[in-house]
């Protein structure tokens, strides 16, 4: 036995607010794999909580279930095209949709980021925390 304390807990920041949790879990991503944008977003193309521009993360809540609705390639590419003109200097292949759910509800994270290995792992991350900060009810 170690006469050393251990700290098990990794985070550093932490919120009992629900909204405030769940964007220092998209900053902490959005930080370590540094990502562009990284928003969350409803089945309404409503921002919930993001990290980066503002603006941008209101285009890609917007965008993100009409993206993971298209099953059609070329549908898709029709709307990746258009991005260009709300969000200067996005490129189609830096843009991440994943669609998941939490009691039902489908929730959509957008990352923009460099393409690869690690903006995947920055999404599973990403929906984990989601799922962990809205699985909690208040006062237990």
């Amino acid at each position: 036995m170690s006469a050393l304390p251990v700290n098990l807990e990794r985070r550093r920041k932490r919120s009992t607010q629900t909204i405030t949790a769940l964007t220092l879990q998209l900053e902490h991503i959005f930080e370590r794999e540094q990502l562009r944008n990284f928003t969350l977003g409803d089945s309404r193309g409503l921002v919930i909580a993001q990290a980066g521009d503002d603006a941008e993360s209101d285009i890609l809540a917007a965008y993100a279930p009409l993206l993971c609705r298209s099953t059609e390639k070329g549908h898709r590419e029709r709307i990746l095209a258009r991005m260009p003109h709300f969000v200067p200097g996005i490129e189609a292949d830096a843009i991440h949709v994943k669609s998941f759910e939490v009691d039902g509800e489908p929730l959509f994270l957008t990352i923009v980021g460099q393409p690869g290995v690690y903006r995947h792992v920055g999404m599973y991350r990403a929906v984990t925390g989601v799922r962990r900060i809205l699985g909690q009810i208040p006062g237990e």
